[in-house]
């Protein structure tokens, strides 16, 4: 193998016999000298594990890694551990990445940015597709990562799009929080907040699965509400408890208020029981928007006089008319 790594890939892998082909395929199709893929095999039982050995046996870029079940974040953590690359890209064992993007992103290896952003599709089971949301100007590219991000609103913050000088990852601790959900809006705004310049790849790069377009009542999950409020908080107290400047603050305070918020869009499809205490937890955290933004403002103002249910009904029904 080529001995100067300019780009590690990172695919945890748990359960994912059906697709890891596609996946691995794509990356194999792609592949360039000074490329290192590790696969963090996260307690597979289902035959990926077996999958992992036989992409490594047969391919010397390839490494892999066998663990106790630990979830995501920590497959993540222990990729980055033992990566040697320049750079890291993750990369989600259903999903695949397009034939020109490993290209695309060394050339813009070589200008050296702390970052690289590059465009995603979705798609569904039934074939429907969502194509990126980002219209990308010339002019954004000389404002800081989260000042572009800022500026966006409401975007994706999926890890998978973000290549990243791993330095910046090791020196600033940028781990993944161990066991949540939502850990990509956990982590990618500290990562926003800790690079100094990026840049935006013309062309999509990745393809990212998703789940059936009809199945939302099957997706609920206590456990997405309650982590979605903790997310909240740790964006909120970071910028303090890290001495960041104070426009860093407030951009994270800005993704927290939105974490708050999505996680408040939710509130209203559980049970009464379920609800009370779930509320016990919005209460304790209100002080996450008491803010002068114009969207948290009315939040708040809505709470105080309708109460947290109604407030969620409300946003939920804004949602669906958009």
């Amino acid at each position: 193998m080529n001995s100067e790594i300019k780009l590690s890939i990172i695919v945890p892998v748990y359960n994912v016999v059906k697709y890891i082909d596609e996946c691995l395929n794509s990356i194999i199709k792609s592949y360039k000298s000074g490329i290192e893929v590790i696969l963090v095999d996260d307690g597979s039982n289902d035959g990926s594990e077996n999958k992992c050995d036989f992409y490594a046996d047969k391919y010397e870029y390839i490494k892999v890694i066998h663990q106790e079940n630990g979830g995501l974040s920590v497959a993540r953590n222990v990729g980055i551990e033992n990566s040697i690359g320049k750079y890291i890209w993750f990369v989600d064992s259903d999903d695949y990445i397009s034939e020109t993007s490993i290209n695309d992103i060394y050339i813009a290896i070589d200008k050296n940015n702390d970052l690289i952003i590059g465009e995603y599709e979705s798609f569904y089971p039934d074939g429907k597709r969502i194509m990126p949301e980002v219209a990308k100007s010339k002019s954004d590219r000389d404002i800081l990562p989260y000042e572009y991000f800022m500026k966006l609103g409401s975007v994706s913050y999926a890890a998978v799009k973000f290549i990243v000088k791993r330095e910046i990852i090791i020196r600033n601790k940028l781990w993944f929080e161990k066991r949540i959900y939502h850990e990509d809006e956990d982590w990618t705004p500290r990562v926003l907040c800790h690079t100094s310049n990026f840049i935006l790849l013309d062309r999509m790069i990745y393809h990212y699965r998703l789940g059936n377009v009809n199945s939302i009542m099957g997706m609920l999950n206590p456990k997405k509400v309650y982590d979605k409020l903790k997310v909240s908080k740790r964006l909120y107290e970071y910028g303090d408890l890290n001495k960041l400047s104070a426009e860093k603050k407030d951009f994270l305070k800005f993704r927290a208020e939105y974490m708050y918020i999505a996680a408040l869009n939710e509130y209203s499809l559980y049970s009464a029981e379920e609800r009370k205490k779930m509320k016990m937890e919005f209460q304790k955290y209100r002080y996450i928007i008491k803010n002068n933004r114009k969207k948290s403002k009315l939040v708040l103002n809505t709470m105080n006089l309708l109460g947290i249910f109604y407030t969620s009904k409300l946003l939920r029904a804004r949602n669906s008319i958009k």
